[in-house]
């Protein structure tokens, strides 16, 4: 097998570069065969990445067995407007430790099963409709007028994710990691993702980067 061929690239993947001084910038690949073909990158204001040639960055992706990896690589700009980067070899790919996921305010639709009551013989409890407060790649939180889970909490549920462009959902397990009662007399309950596939934690990636790109986008107007 050649050494550039890591078949866990693919088309509308996202990814998220890191330059030397530390700024973050979001693409997706068009295409990955001999070189990496990229869209514009842009940070989480939607401002565009200035491109210099032979700018050594780093790379982080999902993979959906191995988890967040990275790789070290080099943004040029044709003549055409292309924005290639250098394709890694597999040997130089690591896996790295997860950093903390960046949260944006959304109100997605969230479809969440309560652990059953003490006194029952329901596999589970019952199930509610919420929206959510806000979300990440590693959970989210919503708020309720009255308290419904306990910190420690196994619950799991359904994210319906809509973007301005296309929709789809996540299924997760969960634990509840706070509930915490606010100066407007509401209780917020945050839940972390538990056991999570890469594949779909990805999914959730994205949708933040978007809709917070979106947002971005809405204030400008």
């Amino acid at each position: 097998m050649n050494e550039q061929t890591y078949t866990e690239f693919w088309t509308g993947q996202m990814l998220e570069i890191i330059t030397s001084d530390k700024k973050t910038y979001f693409t997706q690949l068009i295409r990955h065969e001999t070189d990496l073909l990229i869209q514009r990158p842009a940070n989480k204001q939607n401002v565009p990445m200035l491109i210099e040639n032979d700018l050594d960055v780093t790379v982080y992706f999902h993979d959906d067995q191995k988890g967040l990896c990275s790789f070290c690589s080099r943004i040029n700009r044709h003549d055409n407007g292309k924005i290639i980067m250098t394709k890694p070899s597999r040997d130089s790919i690591k896996v790295v430790q997860r950093r903390q996921f960046f949260r944006v305010k959304a109100a997605v639709e969230m479809t969440l099963v309560l652990p059953p009551a003490e006194d029952s013989n329901e596999e589970e409890g019952e199930k509610l409709k919420i929206t959510t407060h806000d979300i990440s790649g590693g959970g989210a939180a919503f708020l309720s007028e009255s308290k419904i889970l306990e910190e420690g909490d196994a619950v799991k549920g359904i994210l319906y994710l809509k973007t301005d462009t296309e929709q789809g959902k996540v299924e997760f397990n969960g634990k509840i990691v706070n509930v915490m009662k606010q100066h407007n007399q509401f209780y917020k309950t945050a839940l972390q993702f538990i056991d999570m596939r890469e594949g779909a934690r990805s999914k959730i990636v994205k949708f933040c980067i978007v809709k917070q790109i979106e947002f971005r986008n809405k204030v400008k107007e």
